[in-house]
């Protein structure tokens, strides 16, 4: 034992605090090899194929939905499709190739999704004795020989980066957004032979073409639906933007963003509508109206147990001192709601952060704690694992600009030479002062970004698994009027996974930040103007609420960032009038959340229910129709902290839901609608269960 009760480890911890930074090393213990931080992993940034290397064993193993792709079409992203099916709960899918097509057991499936491809005449015989015989058919931009079997004539001419609107009597587009909807990518031109439509292309916002967007029609005993152009490009270009314009400063301001690539991408008049989900929505509702020949469809809901939406707090925190970040914390958790702490570490030489994580060892001892605690202003590491003990996510959010404002400098060299090292430095350092491990969200300064995904796909190789970087912020928002649009900068409120110029699905999730304080709120820090539009308090807080009771309507998640910076009062930082404005758009924002029953999440939670919710596996679905009984199989992970709502169709042909058993156990159904396709909700909670829907 040490002078004063001290332990060993505590004694020379305070040496180093003094200065004597080489005695621990001289006594044995590596106080800076321990300061030096952790290098990140090395992984693979892709996430799995998903691709069937064998079809099922027998009928039974198969399920309702499958996705045809040709890994070779000049189109990269058909496999992207499954993962819009994810999105949008139905999970009882799988992807085969189409050049499998010869052996597939095509009649063991409901409905085939076929991807934008060129077809053989062999295919497409294939495809149409399947349509024939009573499966049901939905293709991409179908091939001319395809189009007698869709009720189509193509004219050889297309229209790209327009817009479709919905043919607002048809049944299947019931409850979706009538107003007109951007696409992306090339969309054929067909004229109706047969089809009936359910959306229509239209040039511009104004001015119907003569052209169905989405057309279905019966043939034989099954039927056969297209989409004029590939949503799966079009969704990917919707939420990624454009890729053309990477790496391209497009709309004056601070930086490279990702936002750089929406400049002109999007018509902000459409703006609060989240366009892509819109149009997923519409594909979920063809799906379940074309499994009434067939099997009902099973669905997951999006959030957990009945919520209507999600609000993602976070807080992007630059070396802001512990008070200011504390006060944030503690006005979430009295909601009820948790936040993620971006925070920015200073970079330091390797002794001097060798000094600092001595001097957070020692700031708890007894009679020199709180004298040695006031030299620093970091967090210290105890502070933060009181705060994810209580659910809140603490975790890194570097420097990765080469320039500007955006740039950090050590000792005088510029401290950011590239996106990678840039990220070691600042993962190294993170860990080097004991803030670690890091969770697997982020959201980098400036929210800077290389390459169409560059950023995501390295990001991913460090195994991070949500991006936030898909801002609200600059100049890229504003109508010509001068208005700032306020809504969904990706066309979704919902978290998906990248995809990649090849069309590889990368291991890390986009959910956009809708809601950012540096874009809204006129205020100060650091003497210094902030906020790109510039409003007041009140003003801001009516541009959250709108969101936030549209985010309940069209079922979305809100991402927001309450920057702790604000709440730091003092000469370098925000002043008194900033920091009341700061406590009003936080306060505001949340108590509304609370008042429409919005769950109040860190952006880490919100992960890991997403990644619960899209792997969960839903199999051996079964309908027997003369007892009118759907039965399955749902497995999910038995760890979930948070139980799935399983949706199942409340009609199916000539009955209504009456019954469902999870397990062999009753379990209570409520209605939940989705648009305006009504479903049974029914909680259920991990591992293997049989699932029994009766109907009367």
């Amino acid at each position: 034992m040490s002078p004063h009760g001290l332990t060993r480890r505590q004694f020379l911890a305070l040496l180093a605090a003094g200065g004597a930074v080489a005695v621990p090393g001289l006594l044995g213990y590596d106080l800076l090899g321990k300061a030096g931080g952790e290098a990140p992993p090395h992984l693979s940034p892709y996430a799995p194929t998903g691709i069937l290397e064998a079809w099922p064993a027998g009928p039974a193993e198969a399920a309702p939905l499958l996705v045809l792709v040709s890994e070779g079409a000049a189109n990269p992203f058909g496999a992207y499709l499954a993962e819009i099916l994810r999105a949008e709960g139905l999970n009882a899918c799988q992807v085969g190739r189409l050049a499998d097509l010869a052996d597939a057991p095509l009649p063991w499936y409901d409905t085939v999704i076929l991807a934008e491809a060129p077809l053989n005449e062999a295919q497409a015989g294939q495809l149409s004795d399947y349509v024939a015989q009573g499966g049901n058919l939905v293709a991409m931009r179908p091939a001319a020989r395809l189009a007698p079997l869709v009720g189509l004539r193509p004219s050889g001419a297309e229209l790209a980066d327009a817009y479709l609107q919905v043919e607002p009597t048809h049944p299947v587009a019931q409850g979706i957004a009538t107003r007109p909807l951007q696409y992306h990518g090339a969309a054929g031109l067909y004229a109706l032979d047969g089809a009936e439509p359910i959306a229509w292309l239209r040039g511009g916002a104004e001015g119907a073409e003569p052209f169905p967007a989405v057309a279905v029609q019966r043939a034989g005993k099954g039927y056969a639906a297209m989409w004029a152009f590939d949503l799966a490009r079009s969704v990917a270009y919707t939420r990624q933007g454009n890729p053309a314009w990477a790496n391209q400063e497009r709309d004056g301001g601070l930086g490279i963003r990702a936002a750089d690539m929406f400049q002109g991408w999007l018509d902000l008049e459409a703006f609060a509508v989240p366009q892509a989900d819109e149009q997923q929505r519409l594909l979920a509702n063809l799906l379940g109206a074309l499994s009434q020949g067939r099997r009902p469809l099973p669905r997951l809901w999006y959030f957990p147990g009945q919520a209507q939406s999600l609000l993602v707090a976070t807080g992007d925190a630059h070396m802001a001192p512990t008070a200011a970040i504390a006060d944030v914390v503690e006005r979430v958790e009295r909601r009820g709601g948790h936040i993620t702490v971006y925070y920015t570490p200073p970079l330091e030489a390797r002794t001097r952060r060798a000094a600092s994580r001595a001097r957070f060892l020692v700031s708890g001892l007894p009679l020199i704690g709180a004298g040695v605690g006031r030299r620093f202003s970091s967090v210290d590491p105890g502070t933060i694992r009181s705060w994810r003990a209580r659910g809140h996510e603490f975790t890194l959010h570097p420097y990765v600009g080469q320039s500007g404002p955006c740039a950090r400098y050590l000792d005088g060299v510029l401290a950011t030479p590239s996106l990678e090292e840039a990220w070691r430095r600042y993962w190294q350092e993170f860990t080097g002062l004991g803030y670690g491990p890091l969770s697997p969200t982020t959201r980098t300064h400036c929210v800077l970004w290389t390459g169409w995904v560059e950023s995501a796909r390295l990001q991913a190789s460090f195994g991070l698994r949500m991006n936030l970087d898909y801002y609200h912020w600059g100049p890229a928002f504003r109508k010509a009027s001068g208005e700032w649009a306020q809504g969904h900068l990706i066309g979704s409120g919902r978290p998906m996974r990248f995809v990649d110029e090849a069309g590889r699905l990368l291991a890390i999730y986009q959910q956009p930040t809708q809601l950012a304080d540096d874009h809204l709120l006129k205020a100060r820090f650091a003497g210094q103007p902030w906020g790109f539009a510039g409003l007041s308090a009140e003003e801001a807080l009516a541009a959250s609420r709108l969101l936030l009771q549209s985010g309940v309507q069209d079922h979305c998640a809100i991402g927001a960032n309450f920057h702790p910076d604000l709440f730091a009062v003092g000469p370098a930082a925000a002043d008194e009038e900033t920091y009341a404005t700061a406590v009003r758009y936080l306060e505001g924002t949340l108590d509304h959340a609370a008042e429409l029953g919005t769950p109040i999440w860190a952006a880490q939670d919100w992960l890991a229910f997403s990644e619960e919710r899209a792997g969960a596996e839903v199999s051996a679905v079964q309908w027997d129709a003369a007892t009118k009984r759907l039965t399955f199989t749902l497995r999910a992970s038995p760890g979930a902290a948070e139980s799935l709502t399983l949706l199942i169709p409340w009609v199916h042909q000539d009955g209504n839901l009456a019954a469902v058993t999870i397990g062999g156990d009753v379990a209570v159904h409520q209605s939940i609608v989705i648009g305006a396709v009504r479903y049974g909700a029914v909680a259920v909670r991990g591992q293997a269960q049989e699932v029994v829907a009766s109907y009367v």
